[in-house]
């Protein structure tokens, strides 16, 4: 369950950072298959999550793309994922065409998965996603990295003390992960405190697993702990 535990996180992480080149768009039904991109669905309902999930299990979540891109299209192809038919774009051509179009032939979507863990109406979405394109060139100005130099610089001295120095054996997964949390607590949302910290990951965790988890919401499955750790 460990392993299971950690693929799971990690491939959110790295989803995250692909988000940045690939862009999941949600396919309108039409009765010219023509008009669709390259690509499959795969099995009914599932479609090709168990693919895109194994893996990350294997400890390689990108090759569920690549591999996609290598026999459909480098562009874009079509797929199913957690329950929804989806279009994916990739490549600096296809965030061109996403971005430039956003609100005109595309617009922000969010899987009814997703909406389960943080309900919103489809135009509370719309709003969130102008905000957050808004907000995160704030993030990444120079005057704003050159802030945040001697902030990483404290917590990273003050992790490697508490956690690493004069100890025989580390868990270096989980002292990383921990390091990547408090650190975006601390630039983020300006939380230090080892208390408030901790009481943050244990949340953050179950939304993330949820996140990438299959819908079925049942007690005792990962999207439920999802559900549930969004609503405390």
């Amino acid at each position: 369950m460990d392993i299971f535990y950690t693929s799971l996180l990690s491939l959110f992480i790295l989803l995250v950072s692909f988000s940045l080149h690939f862009f999941l768009h949600k396919s309108k039904p039409t009765q010219d298959a023509k008009t669709l991109p390259p690509g499959r669905t795969g099995w009914p309902v599932i479609g090709e999550s168990y693919e895109f999930l194994s893996t990350g299990w294997n400890g390689h979540p990108e090759k569920f793309i690549f591999d996609r891109m290598l026999k459909f299209s480098s562009t874009v192809f079509r797929t199913s994922l957690m329950l929804e038919d989806a279009a994916v774009f990739c490549g600096a051509q296809g965030n061109k065409f996403l971005f430039s179009n956003e609100n005109k032939l595309v617009q922000a979507w969010w899987p009814s998965s997703v909406d389960k863990i943080f309900p919103s109406s489809d135009k509370t979405s719309k709003i969130e996603a102008i905000k957050m394109r808004k907000m995160l060139p704030n993030f990444f100005k120079p005057e704003a990295l050159h802030r945040y130099v001697p902030i990483m610089d404290v917590t990273t001295q003050h992790h490697f003390a508490t956690w690493w120095d004069g100890k025989e054996e580390i868990v270096t997964y989980e002292l990383t992960k921990n390091f990547t949390f408090w650190l975006a607590c601390k630039i983020f949302i300006s939380i230090d405190e080892p208390e408030r910290v901790r009481y943050l990951s244990g949340p953050f965790e179950s939304i993330a697993s949820g996140l990438l988890a299959i819908p079925i919401d049942l007690p005792g499955t990962p999207f439920r702990r999802g559900i549930n750790a969004a609503n405390l």
